[in-house]
């Protein structure tokens, strides 16, 4: 699977998820002598170790990061004798007691919950706040040693703008069993969007077109062309309903490629609504909201020898764009 395109401007545009403005807040900071010669971003990042370079870039572009008190870009040699001032970032997601979210399976294995569409799935930042992680975490301890620390428990990710089922495991052999299942293609998954457009020609297509990154805009994904790298990606078809100049389509998929129902539906002509990045139009959901919902999987349990089968209902907020009152 490739990474998550999305750069680390999610992190700034959500600066009220933030826990607190690290500029302003000396106690939440540590100062460092410099005694080698090295870019700025090199420091940091082995200096924040695991953080990503993503976020040491984000970090540095925001003023979080200051040498002798000035702020500066990431390409600056450092000196001996320069002092570098940075965030004190806790080492993973931090637990949110506060937050609800619907559980829609659990057992002594792993957990199943219903994440509203806008609420993102884990953080790109550990100051970061409102993640489905931050539930899990908090709810389930044990998930907090459980893969990525920005992810704990996470065995998958959905896009911050898509509701549906999101899987979580309890424990380490857990977490590793269920990423061998997605890998062999062994998980099924069901989406529910809302397109724009009468989209009765789409009943029953299979879409085998390969995604690689959009070389114009590293948001995006776009169908491949040769001499790219790209990962394959399949999306079997159903129109539900064609309700005006929308329709309600399922979108069955069992590779996992970063944005694949979304690139494939832009691809046909049919871009889900509300879904800007892909040229989706606009709608009366809210703003970061997509007409995409994770509706059903079906997943090998990697203790009971059977199918997990789970369903999450179309939620209301879609429902009205297919369905008025």
């Amino acid at each position: 699977m490739p990474g998550d395109p999305c750069p680390p401007s999610r992190a700034l545009k959500n600066a009220s998820r933030f826990s607190a403005d690290p500029a302003s807040s000396p106690e939440s900071e540590r100062t460092i002598d410099v005694d080698v010669s090295v870019r700025l971003d090199a420091f940091v990042h082995a200096t924040l170790a695991p953080t990503s370079r993503r976020l040491v870039h984000a970090l540095i572009a925001e003023g979080a990061v200051r040498v002798n008190g000035r702020r500066v870009t990431k390409g600056l040699r450092l000196r001996p004798g320069d002092r570098v001032t940075m965030p004190a970032l806790p080492p993973g997601v931090v637990p949110e007691p506060g937050l609800a979210l619907p559980v829609v399976h659990e057992d002594a294995a792993l957990v199943v919950v219903d994440k509203p569409g806008g609420m993102p799935s884990h953080a790109l930042d550990p100051r970061e706040r409102g993640t489905a992680a931050a539930f899990l975490v908090a709810r389930y301890p044990e998930m907090a040693g459980v893969g990525d620390p920005l992810a704990p428990g996470l065995v998958h990710r959905l896009d911050t703008g898509t509701s549906g089922l999101l899987v979580a495991a309890r424990t380490a052999p857990v977490h590793a069993a269920l990423r061998d299942a997605l890998r062999r293609h062994a998980v099924e998954k069901r989406y529910l969007a809302v397109v724009a457009g009468r989209a009765d020609r789409l009943d029953r297509q299979r879409v085998d077109a390969p995604l690689a990154h959009d070389p114009a805009d590293r948001r995006r994904m776009t169908t491949a062309t040769a001499g790219r790298r790209a990962w394959p990606a399949a999306t079997w078809l159903e129109v539900v309903t064609v309700a005006g100049d929308r329709s309600l389509v399922q979108a069955t998929i069992r590779t996992g490629v970063t944005h694949q129902i979304r690139a494939h539906l832009a691809h046909l002509g049919h871009p889900v609504l509300g879904d800007v990045v892909y040229g989706g139009a606009s709608t009366e959901l809210a703003p970061g909201r997509h007409a995409l919902h994770a509706a059903a999987l079906a997943l090998p349990h990697p203790f009971e020898r059977r199918t997990l089968r789970l369903e999450a209902a179309l939620p209301r907020d879609l429902r009205a764009l297919i369905y008025p009152a």
